[in-house]
């Protein structure tokens, strides 16, 4: 048996900062093996998005199939879908794969506000949702924000235990809001099912592109390793703060 796999949908950013490049090296530190359908193409740096253009539906569909017919999949991560055809596409493909963990990262805009998505916001909150069903999701402020209809961002830690457990009131398998973008020292809260959990560490100074992208594609590994979800947040998290120290290290 070859090693256990994780499917990742996202864009290709050529810096290597974010996407479907950084969800790999993500992937493959935590003993996982990546394999990548880029479902956008950018024009992007380490400093952010220039602009983008989406992949074809029908390429984005034979390559995932390919790779779901042929490879030891244990687990999907979905990143940025950049069209509502390809999140169909998704999940006309994963429907025979109940077994398969499913991270969704919902990749709504660039840090800069570029929308990342053909369409609206509202049809992009729409087809994340529409994938999200039995999946775990690991929105930021802005993105819970969005999925919810909410008016203003989570502002603190109740904010975001409110917005997790909306979204699996919402039929998700579980949420994962980050906080990092609160004011303070950041917080992640876990919602599964009844159970809430509060991740708080101190704040490491700096800033780095992309750690969204590690984050889910990290967690996914873990479930494609067999680990529980709380085990693979908790390694997934640690990674992360790895990577943010190395970055503010190279500053």
């Amino acid at each position: 048996m070859s090693a256990p796999c994780v499917l990742v949908f996202g864009g290709l950013d050529p810096s290597g900062s974010a996407g479907i490049l950084a969800d790999a090296e993500a992937i493959h530190a935590l003993g996982a093996r990546p394999l990548c359908v880029a479902t956008a193409l950018t024009v992007q740096t380490t400093r952010g998005v220039k602009r983008w253009e989406a992949v074809s539906v029908a390429l984005v569909t034979e390559s995932a199939h390919a790779l779901l017919s042929e490879e030891n999949v244990r687990a999907v991560k979905v990143g940025m879908i950049a069209d509502g055809k390809v999140a169909e596409a998704i999940a006309k493909l994963l429907s025979p794969r109940r077994d398969l963990p499913v991270v969704i990262d919902p990749v709504l805009q660039a840090s800069s506000g570029t929308l990342l998505f053909k369409g609206t916001l509202q049809q992009a909150r729409d087809a994340y949702l529409s994938l999200a069903s039995h999946a775990l999701i690991t929105p930021n402020l802005l993105e819970a924000a969005a999925l919810l209809g909410l008016s203003r961002q989570p502002e603190d830690a109740v904010g975001l235990e409110q917005a997790a457990r909306a979204l699996v009131a919402k039929g998700v398998r579980a949420a994962l809001v980050k906080g990092g973008h609160l004011a303070g020292e950041p917080v992640d809260v876990l919602a599964m099912g009844g159970v809430v959990e509060h991740f708080e560490a101190a704040r490491i100074r700096g800033a780095a592109r992309g750690t969204g992208c590690r984050l889910s594609s990290a967690i996914a590994a873990g479930l494609a390793l067999e680990r529980p979800i709380r085990e693979s947040v908790v390694a997934a998290r640690a990674l992360v703060r790895d990577y943010l120290t190395q970055a503010a290290a190279w500053r």
